[in-house]
């Protein structure tokens, strides 16, 4: 059979929206209504703004935007709440035009953020998470901030593995990369320019000792992938947290957005356009147990909130 012609093997990507169609343009980034918004943040072209916030939980989207002022003298900080769990802010933050976004939680919610994201920004942009997670090193207090100054690594479920193992196939004495029960990649790095003024920030505002830096990890689960303890399943992850800080010693942090976003930025075209770093409160000690008090972690997002703006709003993004 001979090769198809570049344009009958195209798929169809422009607006054939028809007046039955919930959505337009399937095969690339859909958008829906009219000015089209895109599908999962709900956000139409120039909503958001170049500097971004983004974070887990809409409490702590509020308490960020809440240092913003509205972009019209006497009006309202520009509010947008989708319909797929994604809530925008965006305002002022001393003349600087910041926006602020809870996406929820997890690797898929990341990249929804960051593609929608770019399809309505037309410009270059600064994007910092801000979020929370459990910390790896035993003498970093809770309440503190960790910054992955030095990147991020990706934990991921090696499924075959345990699809092998369940049916028998998996022998005992295999120990490739490719049979372990959990992949572990190398380190993706932050933007230098940005995740300096980051920690310079936070220090600034926070003090020295409530600021650590390192690697970060992100893992694709909450549970299996992040070492914990459960019984009703096979996860096969004894031992995981130990092989990780064996392989990066610099592991600090542990959630599960910050390699997806770095990622997604190295990804990002033209080369260049999209800077990104992160920071996040440690909420939890995995060394000691030690979990962080309610007043702890909201002055953590107060703070760490506000300092974060602030780096943004320092930061040339061009």
């Amino acid at each position: 059979m001979g090769a198809e012609e570049p344009d009958q093997k195209k798929r169809k990507t422009e607006d054939c929206k028809d007046e039955d169609s919930v959505y337009a343009n399937t095969n690339a980034v859909p958008r829906y209504g009219n000015p089209g918004r895109v599908l999962h943040l709900g956000l139409a072209d120039g909503e958001l703004a170049e500097r971004i916030v983004i974070v887990g939980h809409h409490s702590r989207a509020e308490i960020v935007a809440s240092f913003l002022k509205p972009e019209k003298q006497g009006g309202e900080l520009f509010r947008f709440a989708s319909d797929r769990g994604f809530l925008s802010f965006t305002g002022l933050l001393d003349g600087t035009r910041i926006s602020v976004v809870s996406i929820g939680m997890g690797i898929p919610m990341m990249d929804f953020f960051v593609r929608e994201a770019r399809a309505v920004i037309h410009g270059p942009m600064a994007v910092v998470r801000f979020g929370t997670c459990g910390c790896l090193k035993a003498s970093v207090e809770v309440g503190s901030l960790s910054v992955a100054t030095e990147g991020s690594i990706l934990v991921q479920r090696n499924y075959d593995h345990f699809h092998r193992s369940n049916s028998g196939e998996l022998k005992e004495d295999e120990k490739h990369e490719d049979h372990l029960p959990y992949h572990i990649s190398a380190v993706c790095p932050p933007d230098a320019d940005l995740n300096k003024a980051l920690v310079s920030s936070i220090k600034k505002d926070l003090g020295e000792n409530m600021v650590a830096e390192g690697v970060n990890v992100t893992a694709d689960s909450f549970y299996g992938s992040q070492g914990r303890d459960d019984p009703r399943f096979n996860d096969r992850n004894k031992g995981l947290i130990d092989e990780l800080l064996k392989r990066y010693p610099a592991a600090v942090s542990m959630e599960m957005e910050t390699f997806q976003l770095l990622h997604m930025a190295q990804s990002c075209r033209p080369a260049g356009s999209m800077k990104a770093a992160a920071a996040v409160v440690n909420v939890a000690n995995r060394h000691t147990g030690a979990v962080v008090s309610e007043e702890g972690l909201k002055r953590g997002e107060r703070e760490g909130g506000l300092a974060i703006l602030r780096a943004l709003a320092s930061l040339p993004v061009n």
